[in-house]
């Protein structure tokens, strides 16, 4: 099945691999199972749907119907809080990776919302970001994340920062706002380069 979260809508709607609708769960205000402009959505091996409600400052969890599991977060600057929940992606061995957009920051949660690890802080720097956004894992664990005003993409692993690429321009391999990205089975990285209007793709260098 596909997931999108319905950022205008505060909603999440569910379609079959063909596109049929099947459910369409929540709607805007800040209670138990409803929105504020969610952006990022990750299901789990197991059936878990973890939706990042971007202005309600938290993630909450689902099954695949829409019956509430769990909600976890709030507005804040302490581990386990957010400014901005904008993306979120599921690792292979289960963990709940958040960006944490206005708090410049990664965090990582259990499955169960547990927080474990947070990455990063306001800079330019290696491992630092300046709105993240868009986060992708791929089979390896490896973690992409969209770095929106620094205009790059940066590259964790389970010991931490791995690499980074690109900068402010309009060139092959460049960027101008970075926002979603995704990796498929062959570790291809794709990117939605959102100023430039453009989708960029690159090859694994491992």
């Amino acid at each position: 099945d596909v997931f999108v979260a319905e950022s205008g809508n505060h909603r999440v709607q569910r379609f079959s691999a063909t596109g049929v609708w099947e459910a369409t769960w929540g709607a805007q205000g800040s209670g138990v199972g409803e929105f504020a402009n969610p952006n990022g959505i990750a299901v789990s091996s197991t059936g878990n749907v973890y939706v990042a409600d971007t202005f309600n400052h938290r993630v909450q969890q689902f099954d695949v119907d829409g019956v509430h599991v769990r909600t976890w977060g709030g507005p804040g600057a302490l581990d386990g809080q957010f400014n901005l929940a904008y993306g979120v992606a599921v690792a292979p061995d289960g963990r709940v990776c958040v960006t944490d957009g206005v708090n410049h920051r990664l965090q990582v949660f259990s499955a169960s919302g547990v927080h474990l690890a947070t990455v990063g802080a306001f800079g330019a720097g290696s491992g630092e970001f300046n709105g993240p956004i868009g986060i992708a894992i791929d089979s390896e664990n490896r973690v992409f994340v969209t770095d929106l005003n620094n205009h790059r993409v940066q590259e964790f692993g389970e010991a931490g920062y791995l690499r980074q690429w690109g900068a402010l321009g309009v060139a092959d391999g460049l960027f101008n706002g970075p926002y979603a990205i995704a990796v498929d089975a062959m570790f291809n990285v794709y990117v939605a380069d959102a100023w430039n209007n453009r989708i960029q793709k690159f090859k694994p260098v491992y």
